[in-house]
């Protein structure tokens, strides 16, 4: 695999990161437009800019200038809220101010049209098919939020049984009346494969999550 796989994580996690590439999880506005930083910010992280707090009037450019000089590895923008004019003026000041790789949500590619999309890999019966969907949508401007399966289903009882589900690249564990859909770092590694050939720029996923899905690695 070629290309970036970042693991989000915060600042007291650092010491975990054993080599990875890294996007640093913390960075914000507060209510009166002033910057937000982590106390210590970790050496060669990419930043992921958060809209928990979003300010109520756009931040100066001052605020501006001083969070794109923290996003020099590259930067995630990971707002939730409806895009407004402040968080609408946050994007298009960041873009304005770098000239590395920056990612947006959906709803914030036309102001940033160069910028690639983070787009969330959910459930998905067909992978591949997921994949060609937002490569015909985005092209070669698009990103994978990869959240793994950890999905439990009841069922009629029928004998146990472990495999892999090869369409929709995940586990399953049948057992007793539920079937249990669930990835493991092989399939995370094969989502992000099948999502490069159909364009993907990069991949992200919470440390924490990709710390839990070592807990399947040896059941089948």
């Amino acid at each position: 695999m070629s290309i970036p796989f970042y693991f989000a994580m915060e600042e007291n996690e650092a010491d975990l990161q054993a080599g990875r590439r890294v996007a640093q999880l913390g960075f914000r506005f507060h209510e009166d437009g002033t910057l937000r930083l982590p106390e210590r910010i970790i050496p060669g992280a990419a930043a992921v800019i958060d809209d928990n707090i979003l300010p109520l009037k756009v931040p100066e450019p001052a605020a501006l200038d001083r969070l794109a000089e923290v996003c020099e590895n590259g930067c995630f923008l990971d707002f939730e809220r409806p895009i407004n004019e402040v968080g609408a003026a946050i994007a298009v000041g960041l873009r304005q101010r770098l000239s590395g790789q920056m990612t947006v949500p959906p709803v914030f590619q036309r102001l940033c049209p160069d910028a690639d999309v983070q787009i969330p890999g959910l459930v998905y019966n067909n992978w591949e098919g997921f994949a060609r969907r937002v490569q015909k949508q985005y092209g070669d401007h698009w990103a994978l939020e990869v959240i793994p399966w950890d999905k439990q289903i009841e069922m009629p009882d029928m004998e146990e049984q472990n495999g892999c589900l090869q369409t929709a690249v995940c586990h399953y564990c049948m057992k007793g009346r539920s079937v249990h859909y669930y990835d493991t770092e092989e399939t995370i590694r094969k989502k992000l494969a099948v999502a490069e050939r159909c364009g993907c720029q990069a991949g992200i996923i919470l440390l924490r999550e990709f710390k839990q899905t070592h807990r399947f690695d040896n059941i089948d």
